[in-house]
C-alpha cells in the first residue's frame, strides 16, 4: 500500500522520452526500460517501434563489432523478444513489403521515408492499431531488418560468437512464435539456409533455431517445412558429417541434431508437441541411409570409425525406443505366466499405458543391421579402440571401451525390437513351429516328427548331451530336459529373403554367437556395471521369449548349450565366495546382475519345463 502515500518508485523514462535530441542509447540504458516494455507502456512502444530505432536495435545484435555494443545488444534482444506483437509484426512486414533483394534507396529518400513512417507509427500506436498492414505501408529500412539479422548466419563457420548467436536465435524464435508463416517464408527464401544451419552445428543456439523451425510443422495447416528440408537434403547432409573421415566432435554434433529430430518427430509425452512420422524420419531409417551408416561405422581402415560407430548406435537405439511397443502376443505366448512375469528396469522404458505416436516401420533398418551382425561380433572380439590396461581400484585392468559397450546395447535393443508383431509377420509359408501355438514337445511327440519331415535337425550335441553337460549337477532340474527333444533348424537353413525380419535377426544372433560373446564379456569385465546391466537385459529377454517361434526356442537352447549359463553361474558364485573370504575381500561386481539372471533361469525351469 506504499503507493497510497506516494512512496512508490517513479520511472524516469516518460520524462526521458520528452527530451529533445533523445538517442536510442539513452533509452536502452534506462534501468526501467524492460519493465515498461513488459507493461505495454504506449509511449515507450511508440518510440521503440519507430523504423530507425528498430533498425538500430537489430544492428546492435548483428554488428561485427558485437563486443563493443554487447550491453546495447542484450537490452535490444530483450525488447525485441518481449510480449509486444508490434516488434514481430514490424520485423516480418519489413520482409513482406517488397523483395529484400532490391537495392537500398539513396540516403535522402530513406531519411524522408523515415520521417513519414515515424509519424504514421506514432499515430497507429496511440490508436492501438499496429498491424502487419500498417507495417507494409512504408518502405525504407524496415524492408531489410530480417535480412540484416540473418547476416549472422552468413558469418564464416567458427567465427560466430556464442552470445551473439544466442541473441539472434532468441529474436528469430520469438518472431517464429508470433508470425510463423511469414517468418518461414523468409527462411525458405534463403536458398542456402540448410547449408548455413549445418555450417554452424557447433553453435547450440543456431541448432535450437533449426529445431524450432522443424517443430513448426505441427501447426494446423503445416507450412511444408519438412518437405522443404527434405528437398534440400538435410538428412543426407547430416549423415555426411557422420562419415569416419570427419572428426569426433563433428560426429557428436551431427548425431545430436538427428537425435533431436527424432525426439521432435516422435515425442512419447502427450503433453509435449510432436510432428509425428515424417519424410525426415522415413529418410533416416531407410535402407539406403542405414546401409550407408553401417558401412561408415564398420570401416576398419578409417581414422575415426570408432567415433562414427558410437554415435550411429545412439541414433539406431533412439529410433527403436521411440517406435517400440510391447506385444500382447508375446505376453500371451510367453512361457512365464502373466501373474509371475516381472519386467526389468530396462524393459519398463519400452512399455506403459501412455498414449504413443503411431510406430514407424523399422524393418529396413533391422534387416540391414541383422545382415551386419557378424561384423559387429568381430568388433566385440577384436575392438579397434585401445585396450591397453588402465589403473583401477583393483589394479591394472583392461578397459571395455565405449565401442564394445555400445555394440552390446545395440544388440539388446535389436532383440527388443525383433519381438514387435509388425516385424514377425510371415513373408512366405513358414515352418509349422513358427505358426503353431505353444506346445509341449514332451506331450506332443508328433510335433518333432512333423518338424523332422520339414528338414529340421536336433541341436548340435543332441538333447541328451545338453542334459549331461548342463544339468547333471542341478538336483531336480536335470530331468526337465533329459527327455526333451528340442527340434530347431540350423540358422543357415533360413532364407533371409523369406524370413520375417524379427526372426531373421534372432537366427543371425544364433549363427554369429552373440549371446556367448556378450556373456563372456560380462564375466571378463567384472567391474563394469553398465555392461552387466545390458547383458542382464539380453538374458532376461531370451529367458522370457515365447516358445511359439522356432528361433525363440533356438535362442533359449543357446543360452544353456553354448553359453553354459547354469554352470557359469555356479562357478561365479564359487569364485565370489573365495574372493570374499580373503582379507579385505569384496564381492565381485557382477554378482547382483548374475543373481537376477539366476532367478530368470530358475523361473524358466520351474514354470516352463512342460512346454520345453
Amino acid at each position: 500500500m506504499l503507493w497510497r502515500f506516494g512512496l512508490q518508485h517513479a520511472s524516469n523514462i516518460d520524462k526521458l522520452l520528452d527530451k529533445e535530441d533523445l538517442t536510442l542509447e539513452e533509452v536502452l540504458s534506462e534501468p526501467d526500460l524492460l519493465q515498461e516494455v513488459r507493461e505495454q507502456n504506449p509511449k515507450v512502444l511508440t518510440y521503440l517501434v519507430l523504423p530507425h530505432n528498430l533498425k538500430q536495435m537489430v544492428e546492435y545484435i548483428a554488428t561485427e563489432e558485437f563486443f563493443k555494443f554487447s550491453k546495447m545488444a542484450s537490452t535490444s534482444c530483450e525488447v525485441l523478444c518481449s510480449n509486444s506483437m508490434a516488434f514481430a509484426e514490424t520485423l516480418v512486414a519489413s520482409y513482406a513489403a517488397r523483395d529484400f533483394a532490391e537495392s537500398d534507396d539513396d540516403e535522402e529518400e530513406e531519411e524522408e521515408e523515415d520521417e513519414d513512417d515515424d509519424e504514421e507509427y506514432s499515430a497507429n500506436i496511440k490508436r492501438g492499431q499496429i498491424s502487419s498492414t500498417d507495417s507494409e505501408g512504408g518502405s525504407g529500412p524496415r524492408q531489410h531488418l530480417l535480412e540484416l539479422l540473418w547476416g549472422i548466419m552468413r558469418l564464416p563457420s567458427g567465427q560466430v560468437d556464442a552470445l551473439q548467436a544466442t541473441y539472434f536465435s532468441r529474436v528469430m524464435c520469438s518472431v517464429l512464435q508470433r508470425k510463423p508463416y511469414e517468418t518461414l517464408d523468409f527462411v525458405r527464401a534463403q536458398g542456402d539456409a540448410v547449408p548455413l544451419f549445418l555450417a554452424h552445428l557447433g553453435v547450440s543456439a543456431i541448432v535450437d533455431l533449426l529445431l524450432k523451425v522443424i517443430s513448426l510443422e505441427e501447426l494446423e495447416n503445416g507450412p511444408g517445412i519438412i518437405a522443404w528440408l527434405s528437398e534440400y537434403r538435410l538428412i543426407p547432409m547430416l549423415v555426411d558429417r557422420l562419415g569416419p573421415g570427419c572428426d569426433p566432435e563433428t560426429h557428436s554434433l551431427a548425431a545430436q541434431v538427428l537425435l533431436d529430430i527424432i525426439a521432435i518427430s516422435q515425442c512419447n509425452n502427450p503433453t509435449q508437441p510432436t510432428i509425428g512420422a515424417n519424410a525426415l524420419i522415413e529418410e533416416l531409417k531407410s535402407e539406403a541411409t542405414v546401409t550407408r551408416l553401417a558401412n561408415y561405422m564398420l570401416d576398419r581402415e578409417a581414422p575415426h570409425a570408432t567415433s562414427t560407430l558410437i554415435n550411429c548406435v545412439y541414433i539406431f537405439i533412439e529410433l527403436i525406443r521411440r517406435n517400440y511397443s510391447d506385444t500382447t502376443t508375446a505376453a500371451e505366448d510367453s512361457p512365464i505366466s502373466p501373474d509371475t512375469r516381472e519386467e526389468s528396469p530396462d524393459q519398463s522404458s519400452h512399455g506403459g499405458s501412455t498414449p504413443r505416436m503411431p510406430n514407424v516401420d523399422l524393418s529396413d533398418m533391422m534387416r540391414v543391421l541383422a545382415e551386419r551382425t557378424g561384423d559387429l561380433v568381430a568388433l566385440l572380439k577384436d575392438p579397434r579402440s585401445a585396450t591397453a590396461p588402465v589403473p583401477t581400484t583393483q589394479g591394472m585392468r583392461e578397459p571395455l571401451g565405449f565401442e564394445r559397450l555400445r555394440i552390446c546395447e545395440l544388440f539388446a535393443e535389436l532383440l527388443h525390437c525383433s519381438n514387435m508383431p509388425r516385424l514377425n509377420q510371415p513373408i512366405s509359408v513358414s515352418s509349422p513351429l513358427m505358426e503353431a501355438s505353444p506346445v509341449s514337445h514332451r506331450d506332443s511327440p508328433t510335433v518333432a516328427a512333423a518338424a523332422a519331415s520339414e528338414g529340421c535337425v536336433t541341436p548340435r550335441g543332441g538333447g541328451s548331451d545338453i542334459a549331461e553337460a548342463e544339468y547333471a549337477f542341478a538336483d531336480g532340474t536335470a530331468s526337465v530336459y533329459s527327455d526333451v527333444a528340442l527340434v530347431v533348424s540350423e540358422p543357415s537353413d533360413h532364407d533371409s529373403s523369406n524370413t520375417p525380419v524379427g526372426q531373421l535377426l534372432k537366427w543371425n544372433l544364433i549363427e554369429h554367437g552373440v549371446l556367448p560373446t556378450c556373456v563372456d564379456l560380462f564375466f571378463r569385465f567384472s567391474l563394469n556395471n553398465f555392461l552387466h546391466s545390458v547383458v542382464y537385459d539380453i538374458m532376461h529377454q531370451v529367458l522370457n521369449l515365447p516358445l511359439s517361434l522356432e528361433c525363440n526356442v533356438a535362442l533359449i537352447v543357446v543360452a544353456f548349450r553354448d553359453v553354459r549359463i547354469t554352470s557359469r553361474i555356479a562357478q561365479a558364485c564359487a569364485n565370489n565366495d573365495e574372493v570374499s573370504r580373503q582379507p579385505r575381500g569384496i564381492r565381485l561386481g557382477y554378482m547382483g546382475h548374475l543373481t537376477g539372471i539366476g532367478e530368470e533361469v530358475a523361473r524358466l525351469l520351474e514354470l516352463s519345463g512342460a512346454a520345453l
